[in-house]
């Protein structure tokens, strides 16, 4: 049984959203707090996979997210916005996803929703909101002329209009590089395509969704992409790793006392253009104690 006919849907109150997702959220919210984006996604099913419904609330203060369980229950995650680590989007064919990383109480959490990705530009705007009010709205370049970048030439057509697409809105794009799939024996799929995005506030990766095939013996389209945005002011330290046939760039978030690493995997041949990136990307935040560390080969 198909549901692909169950769109996410967005209202300003919260009234307006049904039981039980409306009594979790009211037993959470305070009197102060402004609502700026309220998603109720409901239960969507296509093919073998099936997701939960969910609600997302964006206030002027923080992020929560109902979750419909099994057994009929809901249940809450929450952080204020200086606490999130990482947000990331996944986009593929109908299948949309969000997923947050952020610290409680010292140790690093992750909470996801899906939805289904026809309704996806609510999600998109949601994010962007997370991400003005983690560095202040005060913070953000007007100058956006990233669409016109002389860093996309040469890249292929579906990484260009995915970087334009998902670049982070009041964002001035610094930097890019781009990589091809890396390929192991039997052209078996090690990595995916990958382009990164340096911006004057994030860190922008964008990546095809990884092949399950062991054996690759002719080319297989994608169409979706996976989008992770990283703030600038939650690099800690960067590690370029070397290895035999690749090399992986260890990206090292932290909020206070908790953390967490972000890997990607990477060509050799890329090691020159990820190392100058990462140098400027962890320039601004040098004077906080940022550290890195490049492995001779």
């Amino acid at each position: 049984m198909s549901s692909v006919d169950q769109f996410p849907t967005s209202t300003k109150r919260i009234e307006d959203t049904p039981t039980p997702f409306r009594e979790a959220l009211l037993q959470r919210m305070h009197q102060n707090e402004s609502v700026q984006h309220l998603i109720f996604s409901p239960e969507f099913g296509a093919a073998k996979f099936r997701a939960l419904a969910s609600l997302l609330c964006v206030t002027d203060q923080r992020w929560l997210i109902v979750l419909r369980e099994s057994d009929g229950s809901t249940i809450v995650d929450e952080s204020s916005f200086d606490s999130i680590l990482l947000v990331e989007l996944t986009i593929i064919l109908l299948y949309g996803q969000l997923k947050i990383d952020f610290v409680l109480d010292g140790k690093p959490r992750t909470t996801a929703l899906q939805f289904n990705a026809v309704m996806q530009h609510f999600y998109s705007e949601a994010i962007q909101s997370i991400l003005d009010a983690i560095d202040g709205k005060e913070d953000a370049s007007t100058n956006r002329d990233g669409s016109r970048s002389s860093i996309f030439v040469g890249w292929p057509l579906k990484f260009r209009n995915f970087s334009i697409i998902y670049m982070p809105e009041k964002s001035q794009l610094l930097d890019g590089v781009y990589w091809n799939e890396i390929r192991g024996g039997f052209s078996r799929e090690l990595a995916p395509a990958v382009a990164v995005l340096l911006t004057d506030r994030h860190i922008v990766i964008i990546a095809e969704e990884k092949s399950s095939r062991w054996f690759h013996f002719r080319h297989h389209a994608k169409y979706g992409a996976i989008i992770t945005y990283f703030p600038r002011n939650r690099l800690a330290d960067f590690r370029i790793e070397p290895h035999s046939r690749f090399n992986i760039l260890e990206l090292q978030g932290h909020e206070g006392h908790g953390g967490e690493k972000l890997e990607i995997m990477f060509p050799r041949d890329k090691r020159e253009a990820v190392s100058r990136l990462m140098e400027e990307a962890s320039s601004a935040a040098s004077c906080a104690g940022v550290d890195h560390l490049v492995k001779p080969e």
